[in-house]
This record gives structure tokens, C-alpha cells and sequence, in this order.
């Protein structure tokens, strides 16, 4: 059975998902950690529980989600996945930090492998069909896991 565990992250309060199975597998989607604090939270975490990343994904690239795509693909040795309509908006970071008058801590990877609507996202035990759902930004990429009944949906549905 797959597991969630969220974290908050960053001045915009982003939630960083962690998605695991029994086999300690996990996938990162929307490592959000801005700082050295946040990184080793989520760094500590995943080697508290035993578990092994073998996959980066970003449901969509908005800055808030993208902070730490950087020290999770060094760290664990991960390409960045993302749906290649989110391109621009990957290559738009350095104009979005600005415009928010931020700091870009790290500038993230470029995509290493695209994902596409339908495409299943496999690791461990478990299977997350990825669903296109524009709108929030052009590409957002949301994921269904129907064994386990559950969605990561990034932006598209906030939980009140």
C-alpha cells in the first residue's frame, strides 16, 4: 500500500509530497525546500524511514515547487521529470524570482524525461497514472493511484 507524507516548504508555503510503498521506494514530486533547513528535513526524513528516491517529478514548474529540484537531483542521482509543456515555465524561473523580488537559490536541472497524459508512473508496488490537468499553469500533470485511492494533484486542488 503506498503512503503520503507532505512538508511545507518555502516563504509561499508549497507542499512537497513524498509517495512510498512497502518496498521503501519513493518518488519526490515538487521538492519545494528553499533552504539548507528544509533540505536536510526532507533529506533526514527519507533516511529515517529507509526510504530510496528513484524518481523527481514536478506536477508543474512554478517557482515554489522547483526550489529544490536541484539538491534532490544531485543528492539522490534523479533526472527531473516533468510534461514538456512546462518548458517555458522552467526556463521563465529566473524572471519569476525576480518579479517576486526573491532569490533563486539554485537554478533547477532541466527536464531529463517527459511525461505525458496517460503515462503510468511505476516504482516499488505501486502505479500513478498521470492525468494533463491545465490551467493553474499550462502542463500541470496531476497523479491517480486507484489501488490506493488517492491523487497528487500540485496546484489543481487545495485541501481547506
Amino acid at each position: 500500500m503506498a503512503s503520503v507524507v507532505s512538508f511545507t516548504f518555502n516563504p509561499f508555503q508549497e507542499n512537497t509530497y513524498v509517495v512510498y510503498d512497502e518496498t521503501g521506494e519513493c518518488v519526490i514530486f515538487d521538492p519545494g525546500c528553499y533552504d539548507a533547513t528544509e533540505k536536510e528535513e526532507l533529506r533526514i526524513y527519507l533516511h529515517k524511514h529507509d526510504l530510496t528516491p528513484v524518481r523527481l517529478i514536478n506536477t508543474h514548474c512554478h517557482i515554489d515547487h522547483v526550489f529544490g529540484n536541484r539538491f534532490v537531483a544531485e543528492t539522490y542521482d534523479l533526472p527531473l521529470e516533468i510534461h514538456r509543456g512546462e518548458i517555458p515555465v522552467l526556463e521563465s524561473l529566473p524572471q519569476t524570482a525576480a518579479f517576486f523580488g526573491i532569490r533563486l537559490p539554485e537554478p533547477s536541472p532541466p527536464a531529463g524525461k517527459f511525461i505525458e497524459d496517460g503515462d503510468l508512473v511505476e516504482f516499488g508496488t505501486t502505479s500513478l497514472q498521470a492525468i494533463l490537468t491545465p490551467g493553474h499553469s499550462p502542463a500541470s500533470l496531476s497523479f491517480y493511484c486507484e489501488k490506493d485511492r488517492f491523487v497528487i494533484a500540485g496546484d489543481v486542488l487545495f485541501l481547506q
